[in-house]
C-alpha cells in the first residue's frame, strides 16, 4: 500500500483548484494506496495510528520542507524511528531542499506515477539518509540558529519562494559593503556553552550556526559535506562569525561547493552537538522557525530508506 500524507497548505495543492489538486491525487492513487488529508500534527499522528507500518510499501509527505519534516516526527512517534517505512519524497512544497537530495525535481503527479508504476521493485530503489534529531524530539536536515534565523525572518517578511530569496541575498551583498542595518541584524551574536560529540564544553561566541544532514541549501547551495547519495551518520556544522566581504567574494565558489579559509568559519563532520546559551534563543528546523530555548541537543537520528527515482549511479 502506498499512502499519501497530503498538506493542504502545500504549495501545489495551493495554487490548484480541487480537481485539479486533491481530486487529481486520489484518482491517480486509484486502489493502490491510501489518502490522508490532515491540517496540523494531532490530525496526523491520529490517522498514522490506525495503520500498521508493515503494510506500507511507501509513505509519501505529499508537501514541501515542512511537510517532510512533520511526517517522519509523526510516524517515528507512533511507530518508533527503527520501524518506519521507505518514504517517497515529491517536490510538491516552496524549496523542497530534501527531497532535490534524494532526486532531481520531477512534477509531483508525474513522480507518483513513477512510484506506481515501480511499486513491485521498490526495494531496488531505495536509498538511505540520516536526519537530525533534537532533544525536542523533533526530526529534520537543516538545522541552525543566529544568522540562519534572521535570514528566515527576514526572508518570511519578503514573502517566500526563490525569487524572494534571491532578491534578499542580492540586498545582503550590496549593504555587507556599507555594513547596513540588515548585516548589523542579520549577523547579531549568540553567546553560550557546546559540546561536540559529548567532549568538554567550551564557550562560544557565534554569528552563525548551521547544522545540515543534506548536501545542499535551498536554490541549490553546496554547502555540506554531509548528506547525499553517499550519506553517512553524520552532520555537517558550520559555526563561527564569517568575514562578510570574504563571504560576498566568494558567494559563487561557495555554492557551488567551495569552502576558502578566508571565510574565517570551519565545518566540522561530527555525531551530535550540545548548545547552553546564554539567553533563550530562537532556532529553526528545516525553515520553521522554532520558540526560543535555553539549551538543546543535536544528534545524527537512525539510518532512514527512501525511495529514489534518480538513475543508480545517482542513488548509490
Amino acid at each position: 500500500m502506498i499512502v499519501v500524507v497530503a498538506n493542504p497548505n502545500a504549495g501545489y495543492l495551493k495554487r490548484r483548484t480541487q480537481a485539479d489538486g486533491v481530486d487529481k491525487l486520489r484518482q491517480v492513487l486509484g486502489s493502490h494506496g491510501q489518502l490522508l488529508l490532515t491540517h496540523n500534527t494531532e490530525a496526523l499522528l491520529v490517522e498514522l495510528q490506525r495503520l500498521n507500518p508493515q503494510d506500507i510499501r511507501a509513505l509519501v509527505p505529499f508537501g514541501g520542507d515542512g511537510t517532510v519534516s512533520a511526517v517522519i516526527g509523526a510516524a517515528a512517534k507512533v511507530w518508533g524511528e527503527q520501524h518506519l517505512p521507505p518514504l517517497f519524497l515529491v517536490h510538491a512544497g516552496t524549496m523542497n531542499m530534501i527531497a532535490a537530495d534524494v532526486h532531481p525535481k520531477t512534477a509531483p503527479i508525474d513522480a507518483l506515477q513513477w512510484l506506481i508504476a515501480h511499486r513491485d521493485q521498490l526495494e531496488h530503489h531505495h536509498t538511505t539518509r540520516y536526519p537530525i534529531k533534537t532533544s525536542t524530539d523533533q526530526y529534520g536536515f537543516v538545522f541552525g540558529f543566529g544568522t540562519t534565523v534572521n535570514f528566515m525572518h527576514a526572508y518570511y517578511q519578503r514573502g517566500s519562494g526563490p525569487v524572494a530569496a534571491l532578491r534578499l541575498i542580492g540586498r545582503i551583498v550590496l549593504e555587507v559593503l556599507v555594513n547596513g542595518p540588515l548585516i548589523r541584524a542579520l549577523f547579531a551574536t549568540v553567546a553560550g556553552r557546546v559540546r561536540f560529540n559529548g567532549q568538554a564544553a567550551q564557550g562560544f561566541m557565534w554569528q552563525v550556526a548551521l547544522a545540515l544532514s543534506i548536501l545542499r541549501l535551498p536554490l541549490g547551495a553546496k554547502v555540506s559535506t554531509s548528506g547525499g547519495p553517499k550519506a553517512k551518520a553524520d552532520l555537517c556544522l558550520i559555526h563561527g562569525s564569517p568575514n562578510k566581504l570574504a563571504l560576498v567574494f566568494n558567494l559563487w565558489r561557495i555554492w557551488r561547493g567551495g569552502w576558502p579559509a578566508s571565510l574565517g568559519v570551519p565545518r566540522q563532520t561530527l555525531h551530535s552537538v550540545e548548545f547552553d546559551f546564554n539567553q533563550p534563543t530562537a532556532w529553526q528546523l528545516d525553515g520553521d522557525i522554532q520558540a526560543p530555548i535555553e539549551g538543546l541537543t543535536i544528534a545524527v537520528a537512525p539510518a532512514m530508506r527512501f525511495i529514489s527515482a534518480a538513475p543508480h549511479e545517482q542513488r548509490a
